[in-house]
């Protein structure tokens, strides 16, 4: 049987399979407690999970952005802080492993 730590309102913080200081309250596996709270948690981490995979896609139609920025010479690569030129760059250099073509967002007569 689990170990439990509730918080000031007796809700269930945590769990653990041993007794320590945190966890002294012992209750049954399959009381609706713990099953809410393992609901709870499985909630949490799928919404973390989708968070994550949200950002990995802004991260993508950010970088998007800038290069439609600097195909339509609104904005520059050298004016990117170096930092944001490198891994720009970087990963310009990555999907270009994976695909075999570049698509370069510099000018001919633009440089580093």
């Amino acid at each position: 049987m689990p170990y439990i730590k509730r918080s000031s309102d007796g809700a269930i913080v945590s769990l653990s399979h041993i007794s320590d200081e945190l966890h002294q309250e012992q209750i049954s596996a399959t009381s609706t407690e713990i099953v809410e709270y393992l609901s709870k948690q499985k909630e949490m981490e799928l919404s973390k999970h989708a968070l994550a995979e949200s950002d990995k896609d802004i991260a993508r139609v950010t970088e998007d952005l800038i290069n439609l920025l600097i195909s339509k010479n609104i904005i520059l690569f050298t004016e990117l802080p170096q930092a944001v030129q490198e891994k720009l760059l970087g990963r310009e250099k990555l999907r270009s492993s994976l695909s075999g073509v570049m698509d370069n967002f510099l000018d001919d007569d633009e440089s580093i």
